[in-house]
């Protein structure tokens, strides 16, 4: 009935709890297909020695092309082999809860819907089991996303009929690739369900790529937002809009000033924030770019000025 896909890459500490995880599920119908991303340590071997141990489990081993690749090759597979009607996603360095599949199912088929979602926890250790009763409720895809931005865009956590990735897929070579993605898949649906319960485990991995040394791939995401905030406009999205307009702004000024701390070349600098300025100015026509709502990204783009800005108001405030 589902299809679990697990994408594997350097996370041999951390993979037998994910598994052990997933094969104590209290809902059992299901085929967990690992996709080894030519993992340089003994990932490969330990995926093999599982599948050995149980026919649910499908094993791919392909060379190291990323998260986007992996998570692409696990659906393809599905897609062509499998009979199965509901496709999840769960990180190798992540766990779950044993209710998670049977919650996320019987929510779906319940409130009929394409997309069940179930909140999660971020953690270091091993948390207590997610207490009954776990309250559960149905949303418009705007509605969820808007009030709950950031779970409704990770790739994780969810369960999706598998129709839902017949047509889209993950951008290969792309930090962020949730924001590429997500948003897609859900704004296909009219309507999803959502478990308030942390049924997914998030394990705080300080070795993962989001967890790394800030690098200039990091602005993949302005251009996943950018991606956004077009569709939402050409589709009169209007709240998606304002709510991702709001993260695109506060992820500039995040990077710009990342930029200037990670000793960037001036033109190299220059260029990006000239490009931002443009996209930031388009913005304008949609939302109220204040100072005081966002000093952060005038700071970053207009240091001069705002530098005789912060001197008035030091100034006026003197006076009163």
């Amino acid at each position: 009935m589902i299809s679990i896909i697990v994408p594997v890459y350097k996370v041999e500490k951390y993979l037998d709890r994910c598994i052990i995880s997933i094969l104590n599920q209290t809902y059992n119908n299901f085929e967990l297909i690992l996709v080894d991303d030519g993992s340089p340590d003994n990932c490969g071997k330990i995926c093999d020695e599982y599948a050995k141990k149980d026919t649910r489990i499908h094993v791919i081993h392909q060379e190291n092309r990323g998260l986007s690749a992996a998570r692409n090759a696990g659906i393809d597979w599905s897609l062509k082999n499998s009979n199965s009607q509901w496709i999840t996603f769960i990180d190798s360095d992540d766990w779950v809860d044993i209710r998670f599949l049977e919650e996320l199912y019987n929510t779906a088929v319940q409130l009929n819907v394409d997309i069940s979602i179930c909140n999660y926890v971020r953690t270091e250790k091993e948390p207590e089991m997610a207490k009954k009763p776990f309250l559960y409720e149905r949303y418009t895809v705007e509605d969820f996303y808007v009030k709950q931005r950031i779970v409704a865009t990770v790739a994780w956590g969810k369960l999706y009929k598998k129709d839902c990735f017949n047509e889209i897929r993950y951008p290969v070579g792309k930090l962020h690739e949730d924001e590429f993605t997500t948003y897609l898949v859900l704004f296909s649906s009219r309507q999803i369900a959502f478990v308030n319960a942390p049924l997914y485990l998030y394990f705080i991995n300080h070795e993962s790529i989001m967890q790394s040394q800030w690098n200039i791939k990091r602005l993949d995401v302005l251009e996943a937002f950018e991606a956004q905030l077009a569709f939402f406009k050409q589709n009169g999205y209007s709240k998606a809009y304002a709510k991702v307009a709001d993260a695109y702004i506060q992820g500039v000024s995040y990077n710009l000033n990342k930029i200037k701390q990670n000793g960037i070349s001036w033109i190299i600098k220059e260029k990006y924030r000239i490009k931002f300025i443009r996209e930031v100015l388009k913005l304008r026509k949609q939302i109220n770019i204040k100072i005081s709502t966002y000093p952060a990204l005038y700071n970053e783009f207009f240091p001069k000025f705002m530098y005789l800005y912060w001197i008035s108001k030091a100034l006026i405030n003197k006076i009163k």
